[in-house]
């Protein structure tokens, strides 16, 4: 659910996109090129499908590392561990370091699967498999394709929008600045709605200009979702308490703190649930399972 909710919610991103790509073009180039720059663009998704593609964005788009000698040793024994319990081959993943201190795990869309070099070695065996657990629970719900699937086409979208904000903030210290970008946002957001009022064209544009700024509080819920449905596949193959345990870790590490601190932006536009709100839903099931 999630996954799917994640790909329709991602299509007014899409359309943004193709807007963009497709004005951009045009101040380029004139009749069929333009076309060919939007084809190109859309085709280059099946990039995603390339394993050098993930490797690539693996490395310097997440930037993971290879595990060492003794890394990789470790690693094998805890997936090996959780791949036992769901008879899948674990040979069919790639396992890779991200080099921080938090505890935490990555699972990219295609073959990968991530823990941060803190969690892999400090965290016990269990909860080292616990954690593996929950990144294959991503995979098998399919939330790491729909994710990036939606991450690139809504690149050319996002950009735009970061770089509104970016001069919004930027205005917030030159009133000037700040006072013409508001304007100009303004008069183009109003210049829609005129339009559909007059014309009798419906309202189309005008939700189409603001959905960029609406769809993500809907795609930080539903990601929430993953992030909880992937902790029960970890407790359904036997990792609940282990689970809990590391969650506990993270809270003394300070994540729910750091969340509260961010205010309403924290908990609205949020991928990730707070810990409590993670540990209470397995604490939840262990009470209902008895596990």
């Amino acid at each position: 659910m999630p996954s799917a909710a994640e790909l329709l919610l991602g299509i007014p991103w899409v359309l943004w996109s193709v807007g963009v790509v497709s004005s951009i073009s045009s101040m380029i180039f004139d009749g069929f090129p333009v076309v060919l720059v939007l084809v190109i663009w859309i085709l280059s998704g099946l990039l995603i499908l390339w394993p050098p593609t993930e490797n690539y964005l693996a490395k310097y788009l997440f930037r993971l590392r290879k595990p060492t000698l003794l890394e990789q040793q470790k690693l094998d024994v805890a997936w090996r561990a959780v791949c036992a319990r769901v008879n899948v081959n674990p040979q069919y993943y790639n396992l890779w370091v991200e080099e921080s201190d938090n505890i935490n795990g990555l699972a990219m869309a295609g073959r990968t699967i991530a823990v941060t070099r803190w969690t892999l070695n400090s965290l016990p065996p269990r909860q080292l498999q616990a954690v593996l657990a929950h990144e294959l629970g991503h995979h098998r719900g399919g939330h790491p394709w729909a994710s990036l699937v939606a991450f690139w086409y809504a690149l050319p979208g996002r950009l735009v929008v970061v770089l509104v904000r970016g001069l919004f903030k930027l205005g917030a210290q030159i009133p000037a600045l700040g006072c013409l970008v508001s304007g100009f946002v303004a008069l183009a957001v109003g210049g829609l709605i005129l339009n559909s009022l007059v014309f009798d064209r419906g309202w189309g544009w005008a939700v189409y200009s603001l959905l960029p700024f609406l769809v993500p509080i809907p795609l930080a819920w539903f990601s929430r979702r993953g992030e909880l449905m992937a902790d029960l596949v970890a407790a359904d193959l036997g990792y609940a308490r282990d689970t809990v345990t590391f969650l506990y870790d993270l809270q003394a590490q300070g994540e729910d703190v750091a969340r509260r601190a961010a205010g309403w932006r924290g908990a609205v536009y949020s991928n990730h649930p707070s810990v409590a709100d993670r540990i209470t839903a397995l604490e939840q099931y262990i009470q209902n399972t008895g596990s």
